[in-house]
């Protein structure tokens, strides 16, 4: 595993970090959360390889005991993390997982799982039930971000010797974020994404809650398009990246338009694969 590391570092260090910028196109505010399609999302997880994510969780949490993930999504990390510690908890909003994740649970794999519908906003826990909380390229899609970040520093137990916050957003260098910005952002007539400052902010939020020894990570992961046909690729690149964000938009035809020469011109360096590299912000109490 090939990771960029960085610790030790305070809520001011983190939002001047590269791995949480560009610094120069950093926002002032939450633009809002992007709307999340169901099929679109099951194209995109189809295609994602995120192994360096899985083992980072894994190894973060490894001294824990109560871990909670918010937003279990396809269940691959929560899984992971209930295989290794043998039991794991997650909330979830949308049915439709929910009854996926309740698949694997009822199907007896390895390490029990907990499900619960719920959204970030508004955690149905008391405070300091567990003593990791892990929440996984979520808060794009948040409607409250500082509600949210609150509300995993409550339900965390900062007394726990391993207690950690872990978070993970898109890096500065992310390809499909920045095939997205370009190409079909502004045809929305949408800000454009800075995930870097979402970690930014929720930095911040986290050290007004007593967490604030923070670490940073990078680590790699893509979306993988095996067509052996270069027009092939492009076109299914151009259905999974704004079905993503986009499914159902009024103008997702002049999008798919739009972003497949950028997507065209990427395939010629990087044949099969468009790249969602992330940046994993790691919250511990900061101890006297």
């Amino acid at each position: 595993m090939t990771l960029s590391t960085v610790s030790g570092l305070d809520a001011a260090a983190v939002r001047a970090h590269p791995l949480c910028g560009p610094a120069e196109f950093m926002p002032v505010r939450y633009r809002g959360p992007h709307k999340l399609g169901h099929l679109g999302w099951l194209d995109f997880t189809s295609r994602l390889e995120r192994g360096e994510e899985t083992s980072l969780v894994c190894s973060a949490t490894d001294g824990n005991e109560r871990v909670l993930d918010v937003g279990g999504g396809t269940g691959e990390l929560t899984r992971a993390v209930a295989v290794q510690l043998g039991h794991c908890t997650t909330v979830e909003p949308h049915t439709e997982r929910v009854a996926a994740l309740n698949e694997y649970a009822e199907a007896g794999g390895t390490g029990t799982i907990e499900i619960l519908p719920g959204r970030a906003e508004s955690l149905p826990f008391s405070d300091g039930t567990f003593d990791a909380v892990i929440a996984t390229w979520i808060l794009p899609y948040v409607d409250d971000l500082e509600r949210s970040v609150r509300e995993m520093a409550r339900v965390c137990d900062p007394r726990h010797p391993a207690a950690k916050i872990m978070l993970i957003g898109g890096a500065p260098d992310n390809e499909l974020v920045s095939i997205l910005n370009q190409a079909c952002v502004p045809i929305a007539g949408e800000p454009h994404d800075h995930q870097g400052h979402l970690l930014a902010v929720a930095a911040g939020i986290l050290a007004g809650q007593g967490f604030g020894d923070f670490t940073l990570y990078r680590t790699e992961a893509a979306l993988q398009f095996p067509e052996p046909d270069l027009e092939a690729r492009v076109h299914a690149a151009a259905e999974t990246l704004v079905n993503f964000w986009f499914e159902g938009h009024p103008a997702g035809a002049e999008m798919r338009r739009a972003v497949k020469p950028l997507i065209r011109r990427h395939f010629e360096r990087r044949p099969h694969a468009i790249g969602d590299q992330g940046t994993v912000l790691i919250a511990r109490p900061r101890r006297l």
